[in-house]
């Protein structure tokens, strides 16, 4: 059975982790206010080599609003115009878990199904991304996938923004 977005909301809700597959490859996905579910999206990132960075989905900059505050002026921009991947590691966050309160990792979805999905959803999704479109070996795979795979996995620059405007690429 395909699951609907419906499916794919009403899992998230109820604090369940499910596989999504976009530009950047497969992540393990789960609502960031859930507690659980996020602690337990954690612990699965311990065990992984390389560590992969917990980031934030979100379908455009004023979803900006829900996880950081102030917002640096110069992050509407870089979220907005950006045509490739590109996590944002922005300072302040809020609504979000301890974890994530010194620094949150956002980056724009470009892949339309989802948005769709986000959009549904009402606010960010909270991912794991493995960045390959194959799935980490023993690791369990969720109940539930939503994407497509692309015919190349896009790595997203990484770029640390300060409480004043200040620039610095982890990864270019």
């Amino acid at each position: 059975m395909t699951p609907t977005q419906r499916d794919l909301i009403a899992e998230l809700r109820q604090g369940r982790h499910i596989r999504l597959v976009d530009e950047t490859g497969v992540s393990l996905a789960c609502d960031p206010g859930h507690t659980e579910a996020v602690q337990l999206l954690l612990d699965v990132r311990k065990d992984l080599v390389p560590t992969p960075l917990p980031t934030i989905l979100i379908t455009d900059s004023g979803q900006l609003n829900l996880y950081v505050r102030p917002i640096p002026e110069v992050a509407w921009d870089l979220i907005d115009f950006a045509e490739r991947p590109l996590t944002v590691l922005l300072p302040n966050g809020v609504n979000l878990p301890d974890a994530f309160r010194a620094q949150v990792p956002v980056r724009k979805t470009l892949s339309e199904p989802i948005r769709q999905l986000i959009g549904g959803f009402g606010r960010g999704i909270l991912t794991l991304p493995f960045e390959t479109t194959d799935w980490p070996v023993g690791l369990a795979q969720p109940a539930f996938s939503w994407g497509n795979v692309p015919a190349q996995v896009q790595l997203p620059r990484v770029m640390e923004l300060g409480p004043n405007g200040e620039v610095a690429f982890l990864r270019k």
